[in-house]
């Protein structure tokens, strides 16, 4: 798969992400269940471009991009949110304009993992529903993280899907 597979990916979080409830529901998965959103997001890509994501595709994917968000992305994301109570002695903005710096890291590493994860999409194709086949690949995911939801974690699920199958 090529850079355009990658991109269309991306492309689809980028449009889906700002939709009202979406983001808060996939960080509540990640802070709750230490769900990753760039799997939930791709469950639903995968749907939304026919494609079916079995148990060994979730392993798969899961597994391709562990390190990166281990080593990069989660790093990151923890100096964003220190940069965000301020650290003294620096001052409160120039801390501020840092943090923004470091968003944009991040950000830029999420979208390396998308690329990554694009590049793993399967060719069998999923049948009916795309938001059913979305749900499914989702739970799929999330019962690999063997914790159990609770009703916030199924509204989020709920949230998620709507967002991006309407």
């Amino acid at each position: 798969m090529g850079t355009d597979v990658g991109q269309g990916f991306w492309q689809f979080s980028l449009a889906h992400y700002g939709k009202p409830g979406l983001s808060p529901a996939v960080i509540g998965l990640q802070d709750r269940l230490g769900a990753d959103v760039n799997l939930l997001l791709y469950g639903c890509w995968a749907a939304a471009e026919g494609r079916a994501l079995g148990d060994a595709d979730i392993a798969k994917a899961e597994a391709s991009i562990q390190l990166w968000r281990e080593q990069v992305v989660e790093p990151l994301r923890a100096v964003r949110n220190r940069l965000k109570q301020g650290v003294a002695p620096v001052p409160t903005e120039a801390g501020m304009a840092l943090r923004k710096r470091v968003l944009d890291a991040e950000i830029a590493g999420e979208e390396l993992a998308q690329n990554a994860l694009a590049a793993l999409l399967p060719q069998a194709t999923a049948a009916g529903n795309p938001a059913a086949a979305a749900r499914s690949h989702i739970d799929r995911y999330l019962a690999r993280l063997a914790k159990p939801l609770g009703g916030e974690d199924q509204a989020a699920v709920e949230t998620l899907i709507k967002a991006c199958f309407g």
